[in-house]
C-alpha cells in the first residue's frame, strides 16, 4: 500500500472499523500513527504520507484534491482487500492540514461514516460543507492555536490563489450543523488554552482533554487489548 503504514489487532474478531489517519503539514504517516496513539484503536488504522508531506487543497500541496482523493480511495480499496472491514464504519481523522483534507473529502463522497478534525485548516467553503450528505462530525480546536487560528484567517497567497482562506472552527461547525440537522451528529470541543497540538496520554492532563480518547468515544471504538 505505497508509503502507507497501518496497524491492526493481532487477532481480529469479525469486521473491523477502518480509520484513515491524515497527518499535518511536514509530518508523515508513521510518526502520526504512533504519536497520536491512534495505533491503540481496535480497528484497522491506515496512515498515508502526503506528497511533499502535505495534503490538498492547501496551496503548498504538491497534489490536487482530485489526486489526493483518488489516492485515499485506492488505499481504502486495498485495505478492504487485505482486512475484513465494516463498510459502514470507515472514518477519516486528521490534524491541521490533514484535518482540512478529511473535511474536504467528506464533501466529495459518502465513503465516510464519520469525520474527526483536530486544529483543522479547512479550505473548502461553508456552502460545500452544507451541500453534502450528512455525516457524523467531531471538531476539536484550541483557542490559543497560533498556526491555524480558532477563528480562521485569510493569508497571503502562494502565487495562486491570491489569498489562502482558512475557515474558523465556529464556521465549520455551524456548516456541519446545517448539513447534518437531526440526521447525523455534530460535536464541537472548543478547548480553552490549547494550541496547535494533539494532547493525549500524560499530556492530556495539561489541556483537560485527551484527543485520542475523545475520537475513540465519538466513533464507538474500543482500545486494543493485545497491546497491553
Amino acid at each position: 500500500m505505497d508509503s502507507t503504514v497501518y496497524s491492526a489487532p493481532s487477532d481480529p474478531k469479525g469486521p473491523l472499523p477502518l480509520i484513515v489517519a491524515l497527518h499535518g503539514r511536514g509530518d508523515n504517516g508513521r510518526n502520526f500513527l504512533g504519536g497520536t496513539g491512534l495505533v491503540q484503536a481496535n480497528a484497522v488504522v491506515v496512515a498515508p504520507t502526503g506528497a511533499g508531506l502535505a495534503w490538498a487543497p492547501a496551496p503548498y500541496a504538491l497534489n490536487t484534491i482530485e489526486q489526493d482523493k483518488a489516492r485515499i480511495d485506492d488505499i481504502i480499496a486495498q485495505t478492504s482487500e487485505h482486512f475484513d472491514i465494516d463498510p459502514e464504519r470507515i472514518y477519516a481523522v486528521g490534524f491541521s492540514n490533514g484535518g482540512g483534507l478529511a473535511v474536504y473529502l467528506s464533501t466529495l463522497s459518502d465513503t465516510f461514516a464519520g469525520v474527526a478534525s483536530v486544529s483543522a485548516a479547512v479550505r473548502c467553503t461553508e456552502a460545500q460543507i452544507e451541500a453534502a450528505e450528512p455525516v457524523d462530525y467531531l471538531n476539536i480546536h484550541g483557542t490559543h492555536d497560533d498556526v491555524v487560528p480558532y477563528n480562521g484567517e485569510v493569508r497571503p497567497g502562494y502565487g495562486s490563489p491570491a489569498e489562502d482562506g482558512i475557515l474558523g472552527a465556529p464556521e465549520v461547525v455551524a456548516a456541519f450543523e446545517r448539513r447534518n440537522g437531526d440526521k447525523a451528529r455534530t460535536l464541537h470541543h472548543r478547548v480553552e488554552g490549547m494550541g496547535h497540538e494533539w494532547p493525549t496520554g500524560p499530556w492530556a492532563a495539561h489541556r483537560g482533554i485527551d484527543v485520542t480518547e475523545e475520537i475513540f468515544h465519538f466513533f464507538g471504538i474500543e482500545k486494543r487489548t493485545d497491546l497491553f
